[in-house]
């Protein structure tokens, strides 16, 4: 139970770390243009980085085995950063960062929950707790602006029904029918960490694919909620968002040969191959069955939930013209900077609430469409491959640019435990990247610009998370 000991201290340090909001209620706001300083229009387009890059951009950098294998290694990240050390040879250690969300639930490894068989009843009481007294550590907002008072926050605890919880769960199991919103209690609400805050949404652990399976370990007292385990991590979820089905008949739906993946940010589903009755939205990473791509469109089965919770299996439809992939995308240059700028623009939201992104959910869900899992925080991100340097904050810039520059673009992580890049390329002797960024920069007479969206920008934009708070550059490749 040391995990959960401390939250406050925990948190308060990360918090601190991540809180990029910008100045006073005093300052005066605007929004950033679409081309930042020192950006051209040009730089806006895949084709114009992807023309600069010496060399075959189709080269296929990790094959579908080596991605396999890189998934099952997920679970080694601790034991391999042990053996990591710094450029100047001194120890270094992300148990901070999993400390923190092991307490609101992202977890950094991959698991199958559907090989879960049990679960202790003490170890899940002790999460529900540290939950509460996360949510306790700090005084949070509503979307009034008003703070949470203490009877609304007694009746959302006495909601997740914490002592009904036996000593031993046998889970149910479930598959993600509608991309879903991982909650650190069973609420909608927004909580924010400030009146007037937009940045942290303080209750909210991240997002789930469609197609996803989980192992539902509980359920709140009306049971409109499901603390589950997803495959990277805990969390309550709506249960009209989950289709409860036997374990083998979910493998048989999630480890289908012929599948879809959507590579724009929303793609839409219909019911029929007329195309005039909309079902629902599949969102950039996730997959559905395909039984066959036709001249019509692609015909594909799309998970329900029936009135009982139970899955169901119907046919649906997508556009012949859709941005989606038959399979996986292969690897490449290429593909992930095309994919990258699929999302651009969109804009920025905390741990991936109301169905965007942040920092890592844009990558995480980018790398799910090449078959990567990663959890969603950039610590775990950047240690998914085995080729990340790691460096104090503190370091020269021009040795940082050194390393940088012996990496391939596109496919090349950079940033820190807070924030996360990907590297586009040189032009004029400046670095750019594009990110999804929380971030704001102030003009010469004061003005604050808000870009909040994914971005293309220099790397020494000031405000923007730039090279000097960077700590890691990750090369994902063999």
């Amino acid at each position: 139970m040391k995990t959960y000991v401390k939250t406050t201290a925990i948190f308060a340090v990360l918090f601190s770390l991540h809180n990029h909001y910008a100045g006073t209620q005093e300052k005066k706001y605007e929004n950033a243009p679409k081309v930042v300083i020192n950006a051209t229009e040009e730089m806006q387009t895949p084709e114009f980085w992807i023309s600069r890059i010496k060399g075959d951009v189709d080269r296929v950098l990790l094959t579908p085995e080596q991605i396999a294998q890189l998934n099952k290694e997920t679970g080694q990240i601790p034991e391999k950063i042990k053996k990591l050390k710094d450029i100047n040879g001194k120890p270094y250690s992300i148990d901070r960062v999993i400390r923190y969300n092991d307490i609101t639930g992202a977890q950094y490894k991959i698991e199958d929950p559907l090989s879960m068989k049990t679960f202790p009843g003490d170890s899940l009481r002790a999460r529900l707790a540290a939950n509460r007294n996360f949510f306790e550590s700090r005084t949070y907002y509503d979307h009034r602006q008003m703070a949470f008072d203490d009877d609304w926050k007694n009746r959302l605890y006495e909601k997740t029904d914490a002592g009904s919880i036996p000593d031993v769960i046998t889970p149910r199991y479930g598959i993600i029918s509608t991309h879903a919103m991982a909650r650190v209690l069973p609420t909608n609400e927004m909580a924010y960490g400030k009146p007037a805050e937009w940045y942290i949404e303080g209750l909210q652990t991240g997002s789930i694919d469609v197609a996803t399976p989980v192992a539902v370990l509980h359920e709140s007292k009306e049971k409109d909620w499901y603390y589950v385990r997803s495959e990277t991590a805990f969390g309550w979820v709506q249960a009209v968002n989950i289709a409860l089905s036997p374990p083998e008949k979910i493998r048989a739906y999630v480890n289908a040969k012929d599948y879809i993946v959507a590579l724009a940010h929303t793609v839409p589903v219909y019911s029929g191959s007329t195309f005039s009755s909309f079902v629902t939205d599949l969102y950039i990473g996730s997959t559905l069955k395909l039984v066959k791509k036709t001249g019509r469109g692609y015909h594909v089965l799309v998970l329900t939930r029936e009135p009982d919770g139970s899955m169901e299996i119907v046919d649906g439809w997508v556009k012949p013209d859709a941005n989606v992939s038959v399979g996986f995308q292969p690897f490449t240059q290429r593909n992930m900077i095309q994919t990258l700028f699929s999302l651009l623009y969109r804009p920025y939201s905390w741990n991936d609430a109301n169905h965007e992104w942040n920092c890592c959910g844009y990558i995480r869900v980018v790398l799910r469409t090449f078959g990567i899992k990663t959890g969603s925080w950039p610590a775990f991100q950047m240690h998914y491959s085995d080729h990340t340097v790691v460096f104090p904050s503190d370091t020269p810039k021009e040795e940082k640019y050194k390393y940088l520059e012996g990496c391939d673009p596109g496919v090349t992580l950079v940033g820190g435990d807070g924030h996360m890049n990907v590297f586009l390329g040189i032009v004029d002797r400046r670095h750019y990247v594009i990110h999804m960024g929380g971030y704001d920069y102030t003009t010469g007479d004061g003005t604050v610009m808000m870009f909040r969206r994914v971005n293309v920008n220099e790397t020494e934009l000031e405000g923007s998370y730039n090279i000097k708070d960077w700590t890691k550059i990750s090369y994902l490749k063999p």
